[in-house]
């Protein structure tokens, strides 16, 4: 039985060596393509909105492209091939088709912070996926409008991300649009309704504090009041939440934690100055008896 496995294994490995040779002698190596090594990223590629506008991985990641159908060849290494692009270099690399994203991108706080090197900050392949990326459109996709909250929470609500990319930013921006109306009309299967971007922009997210930001207060009523959502009311909406609780802040120091911790003190010392006073009237009543 050994044998004839060996001699099965053998054979197939003949097979397999003679057509590769073939192959390569009428120019045709098709079938050693990327698939071979990166199934997973082909699948995934397979799926996204590249397909249908014949983006292949030469596009993205360099080499000689001998494209066929959907594979390529064993030359797409062969010339100019980059390989995995550096974070700070994806934008660039999207920039090629995608040009005026880019540029807005490039005036928004996540791309300052890339710069600075701060490389946990959110280039293209963060919100988008890097091979699955889908339509906007598609229900399952990161940027469709009921998953984005989701996918800024990603980064937004963990402490550890924030704390290592820029400290200052609070943690409970997800939690605190949670419990605005926006979000509850959203989950109750709302539509058209405002989510993150749509109040902090798509590629050119800003600081509060930045004059051309959508969400400096003096730019508020416009970004209210924009087509598709409050036009014509911004004036008598401006002020009121999006997010709601959103902690108050006072010297850099949080009100609501200050009131908190100040309660629990004060309820601590409550507690413990009545459990002193029942043991100091107990003691005075054994030590009343032991005098008797």
């Amino acid at each position: 039985m050994r044998g004839s496995y060996t001699n099965t294994v053998e054979i197939l490995i003949f097979l397999f060596l003679g057509a590769f040779l073939i192959q390569i002698a009428s120019g045709e190596t098709t079938d050693i393509s990327c698939i071979h090594c990166h199934s997973a990223e082909v699948k995934e590629l397979a799926k996204s909105v590249h397909v249908t506008a014949n983006i292949s991985c030469a596009d993205c990641h360099g080499g000689e492209i001998h494209i066929s159908g959907t594979t390529i060849s064993i030359n797409v290494m062969s010339i100019n091939f980059t390989g995995i692009p550096e974070r700070t270099n994806i934008s660039d690399l999207c920039s090629k088709c995608h040009p005026e994203e880019t540029r807005l991108y490039k005036e928004s706080v996540h791309w300052k912070e890339l710069e600075k090197g701060h490389t946990i900050a959110p280039t293209c392949t963060d919100c988008h996926g890097a091979h699955d990326i889908l339509s906007s459109k598609n229900p399952q996709s990161m940027t469709y409008s009921g998953n984005v909250p989701q996918l800024c929470a990603s980064c937004h609500a963990n402490q550890t991300k924030m704390s290592a990319w820029y400290y200052g930013i609070q943690t409970d921006r997800f939690d605190t649009y949670k419990n605005s109306y926006h979000y509850k009309a959203l989950v109750s299967g709302g539509k058209g309704v405002a989510t993150c971007p749509d109040c902090h922009e798509n590629h050119d997210t800003k600081n509060e504090t930045d004059p051309t930001s959508s969400i400096y207060p003096a730019n508020l009523p416009a970004t209210c009041g924009k087509p598709g959502c409050h036009a014509g009311q911004s004036v008598r909406i401006y002020g009121g939440k999006i997010h709601e609780g959103a902690s108050v802040y006072l010297l850099s120091i949080d009100a609501k934690k200050l009131v908190t911790y100040f309660y629990m003190l004060m309820i601590l010392f409550e507690v413990t100055f009545t459990l002193g006073l029942i043991f100091l009237g107990i003691s005075s009543k054994f030590e009343i008896r032991r005098r008797e």
